[in-house]
């Protein structure tokens, strides 16, 4: 009695052990597929004032991502021409649940000091156009499965130069519902398509871990070791 007692016991330590989020880098969303016509909308949240004269405003945009299983969140990338972009070294990161075509947050929901985020710039280039990647990594935030928005904005300054920094659309179909943005200059909840009447998603790309299940193979054994 007392082995069958015991093996049942190492039984279910191993049932819970291997069912268990097991770690391993994955791509969650892909859209990274940058457009080389470098069309796009400006992406930035200016450490500036909010000028007319000046050009300094607060624009973000959100991708709408989809996730079938749970996810813990390592990095976001998004994709821009060169600019003041290169300078940054902070973003704000907001990411809510998905419940409709527009998100319906308020832009101090977005454009917050609570979503301030590191940030890395590189470089990538295909055929003989190059983009700036702007990375944000060692995020580490844990979501279900389910329907998200997630947005992030670098802070820049817009500059005086033309052409300025703005975030690429990609180069296939809208995948969900197009990108909206929000200016957050004022508060308000006006969640708009910058580039409509086209309508395009802008080029975003989620690294991180899933949960892989391995609860059929555990059961088997249960089964084996104490029948």
């Amino acid at each position: 009695m007392f082995l069958r007692h015991s093996m049942f016991v190492a039984a279910m330590s191993l049932l819970l052990v291997s069912s268990a989020t097991t770690a391993g880098a994955v791509v969650l969303w892909d859209q990274s597929n940058w457009n080389p016509n470098g069309e796009g909308s400006l992406n930035l949240s200016s450490t500036s004032a909010c000028s007319q004269i000046s050009g300094n405003t607060r624009l973000h945009t959100a991708n709408d991502v989809h996730f079938s299983t749970a996810v813990n969140i390592n990095s976001i990338k998004i994709y821009e021409t060169h600019g003041n972009v290169e300078a940054a070294t902070q973003a704000y990161l907001w990411i809510a649940p998905k419940t409709g075509a527009l998100p319906t947050a308020s832009s101090t929901d977005v454009n917050n000091a609570a979503n301030i985020v590191p940030i890395a710039i590189s470089y990538e280039t295909v055929g003989t156009d190059q983009t700036v990647v702007v990375t944000a990594s060692g995020l580490n935030i844990t979501l279900p499965a389910g329907d998200y928005w997630v947005s992030l904005t670098p802070r820049h300054n817009r500059g005086s130069l033309f052409p300025w920094t703005i975030h690429r659309i990609t180069s296939s179909a809208v995948v969900g519902d197009p990108t909206p943005s929000i200016e957050a200059c004022t508060p308000n909840s006006n969640w708009i398509y910058v580039l409509a009447p086209a309508m395009y998603d802008y080029a975003i790309k989620i690294e991180g871990e899933m949960a892989t299940p391995t609860l059929p193979s555990t059961w088997g054994a249960l089964k084996s070791i104490y029948r």
